[in-house]
């Protein structure tokens, strides 16, 4: 694979450098402090075109990208994003689909508005909020975001939401999905319309090495306005280091490592349920911040065994369809994990298939897996696949308590607390839920059958991301009455 910056970096000086055998071309100091410099102008310009407009561009993107998906111009580059991530040639095909729907102009404006609920225009010019007193939502770039590697929607989320709310943005997306993400985000160069223009001419993407020169100008003397960083540590921690150093003092917004549970009770144990379950633990392997990596169930050890072996069944037919590759040392360690969970007395449904190697772990009242973490330190969460314990609850009194700890946890070292908690359980437990979650410091709460799916209505971990990007600038066109002060 060869990483080549895009249309709109000509004339810019880039480093090559090899990287695991591939040629990275990354942009120089010199291109990077020559785009910050006009990033002025290039905000201006991107700023007074409306914010309809703009919204309409990503539509276009949008309908353009499904015309060729539709025509099979994407089946290679799929192929090559399956082997760089490592999910499967299916999943990526899936994902492909999902890029239309973030791009829609209705999705777009459903975020802006709600990110923004006084009012959108107030992105492209002065708004009355009422006698004589106005805002404006400025853009606060230049954005550099450092998305993370896991999936091709993520580095596309803030990219968008900062391009469409008039930043310059830098994007540094991973290796692994670099592919992906650029193929969606050139075709803004393919639309013929002025925002469009606009829009790409605002937009760079560039991989950078950990020891980059350019990366650290970037994070520590380019007078930028938010670093967006997505991911965990170590890199998380020395990024916030690098970008305390810089005297323009951007601000730093971090999208940490997070988790789901998803929560099942007796009455709502039916086949469905454990299909909506099955579902979510193929998807992305795991590996989305949404993704149930612990289940908790509200019954008793018959009825939750019952549901395991439903499971299961579920994550044979759909795991079979999404083939998930393990090396030699993976199945090892795998292998040994699911032993000494049997020796500590938990019951462990495991897939015959090397190719869809899933686990299902059931244990009564409090988790088994920390206790095997010190003899398998490389059994972490990150490199967890198709692997779910299953804690069995009398009551959903001890499930705050469940949530609260995963943090805490040794099979959760390196995890920040729970996203998202997917639920199928009874009216009056959902309910209870509803009452005692708020206070754990979740961010979401589903139906377990779609814990992966996003609406565009919805904060990114606890934050707008649009709103993130801007500040407010008052005006007022009168003056307060002097007996008012």
């Amino acid at each position: 694979m060869e990483v080549i910056p895009n249309t709109p970096y000509k004339g810019l000086e880039s480093v090559t450098k090899e990287l695991s055998g591939d040629l990275v071309h990354e942009l120089s100091m010199g291109a990077l402090d020559k785009i910050v410099s006009d990033s002025k102008n290039v905000q201006r310009k991107l700023s007074s075109i409306s914010i309809y407009d703009r919204m309409d561009a990503f539509e276009d993107v949008g309908n353009v990208w499904m015309e060729r998906l539709g025509s099979g111009e994407y089946n290679s580059m799929i192929n090559d994003i399956s082997k760089t991530t490592g999910y499967s040639n299916k999943l990526m095909t899936i994902e492909m689909g999902f890029v239309r729907e973030m791009f829609s102009r209705e999705n777009i404006e459903k975020n802006l508005r709600w990110s923004f609920p006084n009012s959108i225009e107030g992105l492209h010019g002065f708004v009355e909020a009422e006698n004589g007193e106005h805002y404006r939502n400025m853009p606060l770039g230049p954005v550099f975001i450092v998305s993370s590697g896991n999936s091709i929607i993520p580095p596309l989320i803030p990219t968008s939401l900062s391009l469409v709310t008039g930043n310059l943005t830098v994007l540094k997306p991973s290796l692994s999905n670099y592919l992906g993400v650029t193929t969606a985000l050139d075709i803004l160069g393919d639309v013929r319309s002025k925002a469009a223009k606009a829009l790409r001419n605002a937009l760079y993407i560039s991989y950078f090495t950990h020891d980059s020169e350019s990366l650290g100008y970037l994070l520590e003397k380019a007078k930028v306005g938010v670093v967006n960083f997505w991911g965990a540590d170590p890199a998380r921690m020395i990024i916030g280091e690098k970008v305390t150093r810089n005297p323009h003092h951007p601000k730093y917004l971090i999208n940490g490592p997070l988790t789901g549970i998803a929560i099942i009770d007796s009455e709502s144990s039916h086949d469905s349920v454990a299909r909506d379950l099955a579902l979510n633990v193929v998807m992305y392997d795991q590996q989305l911040c949404s993704s149930p990596t612990q289940a908790i169930f509200i019954g008793g050890m018959e009825e939750a065994i019952s549901f395991a072996e439903s499971t299961g069944k579920h994550l044979d037919s759909i795991g079979g369809g999404m083939k998930m590759d393990m090396g030699d040392a993976q199945m090892l360690s795998l292998q040994n994990v699911r032993r000494m969970l049997m020796f500590k007395g938990a019951r462990v449904f495991s897939s015959k298939s090397s190719e869809n190697s899933w686990t299902l772990v059931i244990s009564k009242g409090k988790p088994s897996l920390d206790e095997v973490m010190t003899g398998s330190p490389e059994f972490n969460i990150f490199n967890r696949r198709r692997f779910l314990e299953v804690i069995v609850v009398d009551g959903i009194d001890e499930i705050e308590g469940i949530v609260e700890q995963v943090p805490s946890r040794p099979a959760f070292f390196g995890i920040d607390k729970v996203q998202t908690i997917g639920m199928a359980v009874s009216k009056a437990n959902e309910s209870a839920l509803l009452e005692s979650i708020p206070h754990t410091g979740a961010y979401r709460m589903t139906s377990l059958g779609d814990m992966f799916m996003r609406s565009p209505l919805e904060p990114y971990d606890g934050s707008n991301i649009a709103s993130m990007f801007t500040y407010t600038l008052y005006f007022r066109s009168k003056r307060i009455p002097t007996d008012v002060i």
